[in-house]
């Protein structure tokens, strides 16, 4: 009898095993998800794979940046450093540096390039020029005495001028002599390293600073005892590895190699080294008298294309560097019809403007060159700058 009821309940527990549902033991992997873990959204894929929708892919836009040379320590700093912090903005940044002849007719064709980086605004009506940085020239020399002459030989306008046209052909030269007399300098010919006598070579925005300080049109270079350079990194170079040679670069390349430079001097007659303080010192006093004649919030000024400031510091003492310019970014506002690809393009174009005048963005990165913020306090140049970029602004929504 036990024996039979025994029986009977495996018979009972294996038909009702059998008669379970099939989805019970599949894997988890096999079986349709519940509640919030289903996921019912078409798979993007291919257009060709069945009839499912692809999504389109955002592509980045490009800005074409066209630079003077003499930038390049700072903008290569600026574009790695913008890239890196506008990652997610999906905007690619090319650059290339020419002359400042071939900038102008890179603008002339808009084809070209998006905006410039130059020393010399551009005076085309529909161009917008927007102050980013300072611009100093720097009096480099390499005069390998013992011991070498260090950082801060003193050079005035008048014997500055006639080293650079071969006037005076020695180091020791009795006029070099009298303006240093602590300083041990060489019984040596002077080399002087320049850029193309034609300015179509890079080199004329610095050279018209240098000018400016020397109170020249132009400057005629020594027939001997010079050596030509491409531009103003070979500018550099060539005063590097050429013993007793002298010649000028931005002071951000002096800055970026080590160079040692001249301490140039002012209408007083005081001697002043190119340095963070020095060059701020001369922004600062320079728009002081630019902003005294011109007021950029004026309705005159409001009107397209606002004049850019533009500064003279050749004639500024109390301890500011005499051979201090203005950089700009250049770039061309119409009223043309455009598409979404071209709103898209300015309104990258206008992002990096706005970057490399934010003191926490491409004002900073000047610091790495030992160039001052040019917006710190300068409130008036902010509202020009202000009002460029609105005007640009504006160009994208009408």
């Amino acid at each position: 009898m036990l024996l039979l009821v025994i029986v009977s309940v495996a018979i009972i527990i294996l038909v009702t095993v059998t008669s379970l549902p099939t989805t019970f033991f599949q894997p988890r992997s096999a079986l349709t998800p519940e509640g919030d873990e289903a996921d019912n959204t078409p798979m993007a894929t291919n257009d060709k794979i069945g009839n499912r929708t692809a999504v389109p892919t955002v592509m980045p836009t490009t800005i074409d940046i066209v630079s003077t040379p003499s930038a390049f320590p700072f903008v290569q700093r600026w574009i790695a450093q913008y890239e890196n912090q506008q990652a997610a903005s999906l905007v690619d940044v090319n650059v290339d540096y020419l002359a400042d002849r071939e900038i102008a007719v890179a603008e002339d064709n808009r084809n070209d390039s998006d905006l410039a980086i130059v020393a010399i605004p551009n005076e085309n009506r529909n161009a917008l020029n927007v102050p980013v940085s300072a611009q100093a020239v720097a009096i480099v020399y390499n005069i390998p005495s013992f011991p070498d002459i260090p950082s801060g030989l003193r050079l005035n306008s008048t014997i500055l001028f006639l080293i650079l046209n071969g006037s005076i052909t020695q180091w020791d030269d009795a006029a070099l002599k009298e303006l240093n007399p602590s300083l041990n300098l060489p019984n040596e010919r002077i080399v002087v390293v320049h850029t193309g006598d034609d300015d179509s070579i890079d080199g004329s925005n610095s050279r018209m600073l240098l000018n400016r300080y020397l109170s020249l049109q132009s400057l005629s270079w020594p027939k001997n005892d010079s050596i030509i350079a491409s531009g103003p990194a070979d500018l550099a170079e060539t005063v590097r590895k050429t013993p007793y040679s002298i010649g000028y670069v931005d002071y951000s390349y002096a800055v970026q190699t080590r160079m040692t430079y001249a301490a140039i001097a002012d209408p007083d007659g005081d001697y002043v080294v190119p340095s963070m303080q020095s060059i701020g010192r001369a922004i600062d006093v320079a728009l002081q008298f630019h902003n005294s004649s011109t007021d950029p919030r004026s309705p005159q000024q409001q009107q397209l294309p606002p004049s850019p400031p533009t500064i003279n510091a050749s004639r500024i003492v109390s301890d500011a560097y005499p051979i201090v310019g203005l950089y700009y970014v250049s770039l061309f506002v119409n009223d043309d019809d455009k598409d979404e690809s071209e709103r898209r393009r300015i309104a990258a174009m206008l992002d990096f403007v706005k970057w490399t005048v934010n003191e926490s963005g491409g004002q900073q990165t000047l610091l790495e060159v030992q160039y001052p913020p040019i917006y710190s306090g300068n409130e008036q140049l902010a509202v020009y700058a202000n009002t460029a970029m609105d005007t640009i602004q504006n160009s994208i929504i009408n």
